[in-house]
């Protein structure tokens, strides 16, 4: 399942992230496989903001796509 399809709310698993030099932004951000991050809102335009080790991380819906997750 993709991090894009995720809805406000909900709690997820970070379970894949890809290869490459955005694997390294996102681990410098803290987004990382085992984490675990809350939903906060779904912007018009596919914006993701979710809750990370108490501060707000905004994804585009593009680089959320390319994260793996699991339900919790």
């Amino acid at each position: 399942m993709q991090l894009s399809t995720i809805r406000k709310g909900m709690r997820v698993r970070i379970e894949q992230l890809p290869q490459g030099e955005m694997r390294s932004q996102f681990i410098r951000i803290g987004l990382m496989e085992g984490v675990t991050v809350s939903c906060l809102e779904k912007l018009p335009g596919g914006t993701i903001v979710l809750g990370l080790h108490h501060q707000e991380v905004a994804l585009s819906d593009e680089l959320a796509s390319a994260i793996l997750i699991s339900r919790l």
